[in-house]
């Protein structure tokens, strides 16, 4: 559910990307229509059909569309993000499987070894440039 000054962000965000769409109209429209959503997927809707040419007014978020396919698959637990269920403060502001600490934390455990660089061609090979000069008609080369 979102809070009033969730709305008056979400409608200034909007009103920045559509100074058109003005912003008391913006909360009166957020609060009627999507003050049940979570933030988050409101957000990402409200984006999307704000910098979608092809939108009129904010009222097509009411319709079924693309932006709400693209929160579609969140886990959502009171309005908010599942938080991540590994242990630790740092992990629980983190969505559910899109952690940044978790990601951290697999990074600090590589070793950071690089990996071996390709054994180099010896500089004597012209095997290959040979059977080029050969089809050419061209002399071939020796090389010690």
């Amino acid at each position: 559910m979102l809070t009033r000054t969730e709305v008056e962000r979400l409608a200034a965000a909007a009103n920045a990307l559509r100074p058109d769409w003005p912003l008391r109209s913006l909360c009166t429209f957020l609060e009627r229509d999507h003050a049940r959503r979570a933030y988050s997927d409101v957000a990402v809707a409200l984006a999307w059909v704000a910098t979608d040419p092809k939108t009129q007014t904010p009222k097509r978020m009411n319709e079924l569309g693309p932006w709400w396919q693209a929160v579609a698959g969140t886990e959502t637990v009171g309005g908010r993000h599942t938080p991540c269920d590994v242990e630790g403060d740092a992990h629980r502001s983190f969505p559910k499987g899109n952690c940044s600490a978790c990601r951290a934390d697999e990074l600090a455990a590589d070793d950071h070894t690089p990996t071996p660089a390709p054994a180099p061609i010896p500089a004597t090979y012209t095997g290959g440039a040979n059977l080029v000069r050969q089809a050419a008609g061209l002399p071939i080369k020796e090389h010690p």
